[in-house]
């Protein structure tokens, strides 16, 4: 009674060729694709690399002090 019929799923994967549609169209409007997110809804999301978080530059304390002089 509680079971859901196959019939009923909604577990729907984009199709290789969907993806890879989605893939070339971004990269005709200009984006740097790095990486591509599916759903089981047949959700495609094209992820940019301006959209990911970039790595905080380094501090580099040792080259602070040295020129600061507390090196000794």
């Amino acid at each position: 009674m509680g079971a859901r019929k196959y019939a009923e799923r909604t577990d729907h994967y984009p199709t290789k060729a969907a993806i890879k549609r989605a893939v070339e169209t971004a990269r005709e409007l200009g984006l740097t694709v790095v990486g591509v997110e599916v759903s089981r809804e047949g959700v495609i999301k094209v992820l940019d690399q301006a959209a990911m978080p970039q790595p905080a530059a380094v501090k580099d304390e040792w080259a602070e002090w040295a020129a600061a002089g507390k090196l000794g």
